[in-house]
């Protein structure tokens, strides 16, 4: 397995639930951690619980503005980037004849545009590495549609589709592309909905973080391409 030592690692949505996870299973594996999400004071707390060579940038990945914003910082403080990791999310849980226009745009903003407008800002950065690697975590809703959540389920159902392109297009360049598809895992976006789920038939975002170090440190004849992730117990 590589070791990922210094590597330079790139996760938004990480001041909470999977992204959190992720980005301390980064730390915890010698990665430098940049952390990304929109709140500053939650991201603030979350760097908290990394080491010292953690860092965070509080931006919408969702806003070109603020994708270059984060990049640039990445360029000047670390000069190159090895891993990103694309974790930010949102859901809206209603039936299509009450989502609005601003739920679909919000929807496909945070959970589609930002993978587009991160793997564009990465390029330059991943020249400089040899050890270049895009995690996109998606969803079971990115290959089963789900009632009650359409402009969530056509988000991820493109964000798996420009996943597997990019799989294609960046490989020749050296740089290796992974879906993470989890099942419902216990996070606090869960619990904001009010679904009603026994704990222990919920995987934990700790099981998802392992997943996606396992990927990162497989190596170089290897390349994990698409994991779906789900409770022991089945779906829900």
């Amino acid at each position: 397995m590589h070791t990922l030592k210094n590597r330079v690692a790139v996760v938004t949505g990480a001041s909470r639930g999977i992204g959190l996870a992720i980005a301390q299973a980064l730390d915890r594996e010698g990665a430098e951690v940049v952390l990304v999400a929109r709140n500053r004071k939650a991201l603030e707390s979350a760097r908290k619980t990394l080491g010292a060579g953690a860092s965070v940038v509080a931006a919408d990945v969702g806003q070109p503005a603020d994708v270059g914003r984060v990049f640039r910082q990445v360029k000047k403080q670390h000069g190159r980037l090895d891993i990103l990791v694309n974790c930010a999310g949102i859901f809206t849980y209603k039936p299509f004849v009450k989502t609005t226009l601003e739920d679909w745009h919000h929807n496909i903003g945070t959970n589609l545009t930002s993978l587009f407008l991160t793997a564009k800002a990465a390029l330059p950065l991943w020249e400089g590495s040899r050890h270049a690697h895009l995690v996109n975590i998606l969803s079971t809703s990115s290959r089963q549609a789900f009632t009650n959540c359409s402009a969530y389920t056509a988000a991820k159902f493109g964000a798996l589709g420009l996943t597997r392109v990019l799989r294609k297009e960046l490989q020749p360049k050296g740089i290796r592309v992974t879906a993470i598809l989890p099942g419902l895992t216990d996070t606090e976006m869960l619990k904001e909905f009010g679904f009603d789920v026994p704990r222990g038939k919920l995987m934990q975002p700790e099981d998802v973080a392992a997943a996606v170090i396992s990927a990162l440190q497989q190596p170089a004849r290897t390349a994990v391409h698409e994991v779906l992730l789900m409770p022991a117990a089945g779906a829900i």
